[in-house]
């Protein structure tokens, strides 16, 4: 009877209470188990711990982005950044149709996303016109993982996981 009460008692929670903080456990004198972020007062209470998909806190170490990275577009094709300590980037990315896209600029690291400003060319593949921007633009990837030697970033629709190879 108790572990019937105890599973409805659970699926009866609103999610929103489930997000809100903590879930406390607490039984009455007469042996019902109850569950609520505010437990009456002068009851012996435990805490739930909620086993989730609760994602851990993105940290990146911007003192380890600085060097070459070698990787793929999750769509296809690879892709070389060179971030130089200096504030410097080259981006080289050839796309799975074998148009190269190349960019020289310059990187700003600013909470878990790296800002480029840049001026880029674009090799087209065989018999297509080749691009070039006239004006700088900026472009923001915005960093999903890192560690020390790998890191995933996107932007817009583009995904890409780099290695670091120096």
């Amino acid at each position: 009877m108790v572990k019937r009460l105890l599973v409805i008692a659970i699926f009866c929670l609103p999610m929103s209470l489930l997000a809100a903080g903590k879930i406390f456990t607490w039984t009455d004198e007469d042996g019902n188990v109850f569950y609520g972020d505010r437990p009456p007062s002068e009851t012996e209470v435990t805490e739930v711990t909620i086993v989730g998909k609760k994602k851990a806190p993105l940290i990146v170490d911007d003192k380890k982005i600085p060097g070459q990275w070698f990787g793929r577009s999750v769509a296809g094709g690879e892709v070389k950044i060179t971030f130089d300590q200096s504030g410097t980037i080259t981006f080289i990315q050839t796309k799975p149709d074998q148009s190269v896209f190349n960019y020289q600029g310059i990187w700003t690291y600013e909470t878990n996303s790296i800002t480029v400003i840049t001026e880029f060319s674009q090799t087209a593949p065989p018999n297509g016109e080749f691009k070039r921007s006239v004006e700088p633009i900026q472009l923001t990837y915005n960093i999903l993982r890192f560690a020390e030697s790998e890191m995933e970033l996107i932007i817009g629709d583009e995904r890409f996981i780099i290695s670091k190879i120096i």
